[in-house]
């Protein structure tokens, strides 16, 4: 079986909002901040044959306004899934760690896909994770590092002031999805 790549649920996140032709898809990766998971033909086509044989997405032909035929694409149940299923991962330390890019692309799609409430479960998993992984570095610079450059340091430092804006981040959306969620 074929793994769903990370541009592969990036396409199913966007196709989830809006059934769309290849080439639309390709115009939001190469004209938004989503271009960091590619805009490249090559990568993106083959990624749609690719969910097109695990069935996730099926493509339905229509004319276009020069006559030339396109192919539009939508989300199958099986593709509904699995984005939602995706959406679903608890978050870890390690995500956290060197996976924020992916856990950002999720929460995009999230409330879209899975609504408030469980967007407001993923942000206190994310909360929590984050909290730790920042407590875990403040120790490591708390720590001796006479034995390090003062790049080394330094670029320590920069690490641990960018998770705690993160923090701050998702303590700020935390309170926002708690005013819009009904308890």
């Amino acid at each position: 079986m074929q793994r769903i790549t990370l541009l592969g649920y990036a396409i199913l996140g966007l196709l989830h909002g809006k059934a769309s032709s290849g080439y639309e898809l390709r115009k939001v990766f190469a004209e938004t901040p989503m271009g960091s998971f590619s805009d490249s033909p090559g990568a993106i086509y083959p990624a749609l044959r690719r969910l097109e044989d695990l069935k996730l997405i099926v493509a339905s032909p229509i004319a276009g306004p020069s006559q030339r035929r396109r192919r539009i694409l939508q989300l199958t149940r099986e593709g509904i899934g699995a984005l939602k299923g995706w959406l679903r991962t608890r978050v870890e330390q390690e995500d956290v760690a060197s996976r924020m890019n992916v856990l950002m692309l999720r929460f995009a799609f999230m409330e879209d896909a899975l609504g408030e409430s469980a967007t407001l479960v993923f942000l206190r998993e994310f909360e929590r994770e984050l909290d730790a992984y920042v407590a875990v570095l403040g120790e490591y610079v708390r720590g001796d590092l006479g034995s390090m450059a003062t790049s080394a340091q330094l670029a320590l430092r920069s690490g641990l002031l960018g998770y705690r804006a993160q923090a701050k981040w998702v303590a700020h959306a935390i309170k926002i999805y708690q005013g819009k969620v009904k308890r």
